[in-house]
């Protein structure tokens, strides 16, 4: 969770600061290997193909971070409590980051630690235990092996830099729709929109107990909007170009930081800093990896089918913002003047708003036909509906695209003496349907866009 906020504060760091905050990272961060597994090694230049960089977030309650437990009580040492996924495009014009939730049931390759020691394989394995087999380069080993994507660099980043992040950056915005005062993390917030920072800003993106269902796949969702907050905070007010800024973001990101040894390199510190401060925020896709309970446990997860679908878009450098728009169909225009106008219009009123039909009907006079009628009906619908008989495809195809009603809810009927237009709960007002504004992602999975501000559904005791 935390990682996320410093995926982003450390490579923009580098581009305000420039060649002295790369140099600052030298200094400060600690370096491990990519990758101790059997899977490939990334090693993607920004000129020759997709970027694609494993954010890590450990919750070790060593050193510095014992406050939040101690280090006895871990079994195994530091797991990966959250993994992001982000993939800079080739073209440098989109950006994915793709969250796996920690209780993941995943194989886990075999992996040898830089001391030598060989860990063997492991199946259906939670994926956060792939950082005690080793370190992080066996956690890039285990993302590899599961998503056919090869990591070229990691960031493993710990809890006190979310705080010194957060308070660097002056707060964050966050939304809740209902008071959280979640008693496991200590957030406290009331309903609407509250400022975050330092600890908070820690409870927040720690709260498991807070948000939705109480599941981690909530949590992750709290992140992303917490992430795109940030995102939007940066760029607005002028902190990539303020070396100040940037100065005191190096200084909380890289004291807290460990990253693979070719992540230290000024040049492509430096490349992909400008590059993400030139995506458009619309172009920053969160998404959650598509997944289901986990056959053997209920309280753990397992890929569902449409996650080869994510996987696939990411290995052809795709972007993970679906793209497959529902356009209104369009008539033919050599046949637009010669359309029989004379057909049968019945407009029927499904949209809660009395009187809804009979004013649209005036719209399909206006048009030119001439034989409209309307109706109230006493059940709705959500959505707009268009239904012709044979030979009519030119009149529904010109109502829909007057109207923007999508190809999908264009149907041909058997039966039908005329046109049937049914007019959902998201055509109540104005000239034409209201679209869906929330973002697709593809393979139905869970997500946003770095411009879209969300406000979290509390967990309901």
């Amino acid at each position: 969770m935390w990682l996320a906020l410093c995926c982003v504060g450390l490579l923009v760091v580098v581009l305000g600061a420039g060649g002295f905050a790369a140099m600052r990272l030298r200094s400060n961060v600690s370096t491990e290997a990519l990758n101790l597994g059997d899977q490939m090694n990334g090693g993607s230049q920004l000129a020759d193909g997709p970027l694609d960089i494993l954010v890590i977030g450990s919750d070790t309650r060593s050193g510095n971070n014992a406050n939040y437990g101690s280090a006895s009580d871990e079994e195994s040492g530091a797991r990966s409590d959250v993994m992001m996924l982000m993939q800079i495009s080739e073209d440098h014009k989109n950006v994915n980051v793709l969250s796996f939730p920690r209780d993941l049931m995943v194989d886990i390759p075999q992996c040898k630690g830089s001391d030598g020691k060989v860990y063997p394989a492991e199946q259906d394995t939670q994926i956060n235990e792939s950082l005690t087999n080793g370190g992080p380069g066996c956690t890039v080993a285990t993302i590899n092996k599961l998503t056919g994507v090869n990591v070229d660099h990691f960031m493993l980043v710990d809890f006190n830099a979310v705080k010194q992040l957060s308070s660097v950056v002056g707060g964050v915005n966050v939304c809740v729709n209902k008071p959280i005062k979640d008693e496991y993390s200590g957030l406290d917030l009331p309903a609407g929109h509250s400022d975050v920072e330092g600890e908070q800003a820690l409870a927040f993106l720690r709260s498991r107990h807070g948000f939705g269902d109480g599941s981690d796949t909530s949590r992750i969702q709290a992140q992303q909007g917490f992430l795109a907050s940030l995102m939007r905070k940066v760029k607005s007010q002028g902190t990539l170009s303020n070396p100040g800024k940037m100065y005191g973001i190096a200084e909380a990101v890289t004291q807290n930081v460990t990253v693979d040894q070719g992540f230290t390199d000024p040049a492509t510190l430096v490349s992909v800093g400008r590059i993400l401060s030139g995506v458009d925020l619309s172009k920053i896709v969160f998404a959650t990896v598509p997944t289901e309970p986990y056959t053997y446990d209920q309280n753990k997860l397992q890929l569902s089918a449409d996650s080869e679908q994510v996987f696939k878009t990411l290995q052809k450098d795709g972007s993970l913002a679906d793209s497959q728009d529902d356009k209104s169909p369009q008539p033919d225009q050599s046949s637009t003047a010669s359309i029989d106008r004379t057909v049968p219009v019945s407009m029927s009123n499904a949209s809660g708003k009395q009187g809804r039909a009979q004013d649209l009907s005036s719209n399909v006079e206006h048009l030119g036909y001439s034989n409209v009628t309307y109706q109230e009906l006493a059940d709705s619908s959500d959505k707009t509906t268009i239904q012709y008989p044979a030979g009519y495809q030119d009149q529904a195809q010109e109502l829909a695209s007057h109207f923007g009603v999508g190809s999908t809810e264009v149907v041909e009927t058997a039966g039908l003496s005329g046109i049937s237009v049914t007019v959902g709960k998201d055509f109540t007002s104005g000239d034409t349907v209201k679209k869906d504004s929330s973002q697709k992602i593809v393979g139905g999975a869970n997500g946003q866009t770095a411009d879209q501000q969300t406000c979290q559904q509390a967990f309901e005791y």
